[in-house]
């Protein structure tokens, strides 16, 4: 028993030094404090137009009703719309949800009242986005687990407003940068085997129905290209975790990984998931050494 308790100890150790603090914390927290909030901003910014025909009381494109059916997520959400009939508040939950999503942001951006502003914008993206479930992609996952990491994480610690107000410690406890690289290894690897395991990725067919649109001809490259590109992107996604590991090859495979959401935007038009995930990729990877003492934070 002794032994089985000396060996978990043991492990547990290894696993701690994960962890370590590796002098590039400080960058990283206000880097993606920042980055998240901007990319979140402009995103909604450029729905405001057009959100009233998914999100509103009765100007949606589709009855929400039917959308509702498709959802698996309203089951969570019809609690909360029912108190809204109930007390008479629909009406007004949907004139400032957004108005109040943006505010959120905005004070997430500023690393003002960070982790409440963060709560608040978590909350109302879910609610949000997810009460038109069926139009939702990657994007929209991907920013919930950036507000929910910008939640977690220390992210107001530096060059925020909370900074200046708040008399607390400057240092960090844990490499949080660690916990968005394991992720984002863990992510692709498994987007590479699924992949690997899909035929269209092979021969070409799945990169052409992905680029398939009235909106452009990206589709007609020859099948070779097609085919290049499909195998390409199943062997750098299966090998991403490998790749960043190695100090060696860490920039190439940060520079290709960039390059293949550069594509996905502009042949697919995914702006928003495709800068979403850059900001992931150079937030976990790329070279965020500006800053490495705290003393030198409290100085500017």
């Amino acid at each position: 028993m002794s032994m089985l308790l000396r060996k978990a100890r043991s492990l547990y150790d290894k696993l701690e030094t994960v962890f370590d603090k590796d002098g590039k914390e400080i960058s990283f927290l206000f880097f993606f404090r920042v980055a998240i909030s901007l990319v979140a901003l402009i995103e909604i910014a450029s729905l405001l137009v057009d959100l009233p025909s998914f999100f509103s009381l009765a100007d949606t494109l589709i009855p929400q009703e039917l959308m509702y059916l498709e959802s698996g997520d309203f089951r969570y959400l019809h609690p909360f719309y029912g108190f809204l009939d109930a007390n008479g508040l629909t009406s007004i939950f949907y004139r400032v949800a957004v108005p109040i999503y943006m505010v959120a942001l905005l004070f997430l951006l500023l690393g003002t009242f960070t982790r409440f502003a963060a709560s608040i914008a978590l909350i109302l993206q879910l609610i949000i986005f997810r009460s038109f479930a069926p139009f939702n992609y990657g994007y929209d996952f991907f920013l919930t687990m950036s507000l929910f990491y910008c939640l977690v994480f220390p992210v107001g610690k530096y060059f925020s407003i909370d900074s200046k107000i708040l008399n607390r410690s400057k240092e960090v406890d844990l490499n949080y940068r660690r916990v968005l690289q394991l992720h984002l290894a863990i992510a692709y690897f498994f987007s590479g085997i699924a992949k690997g395991l899909d035929a269209g990725w092979w021969n070409g067919n799945s990169v052409w129905k992905a680029l398939a649109s009235v909106d452009n001809s990206f589709y007609s490259f020859p099948p070779l290209v097609l085919t290049v590109v499909g195998i390409g992107t199943v062997l750098l996604e299966l090998s991403y975790p490998f790749l960043v590991y190695k100090k060696a090859t860490r920039k190439y495979a940060l520079a290709a990984i960039i390059l293949m959401h550069s594509s996905i935007a502009v042949m697919m038009g995914l702006y928003a998931f495709s800068a979403i995930m850059i900001v992931w990729n150079v937030a976990a990877f790329g070279n965020l050494a500006i800053i490495n003492k705290t003393s030198d934070v409290e100085t500017v």
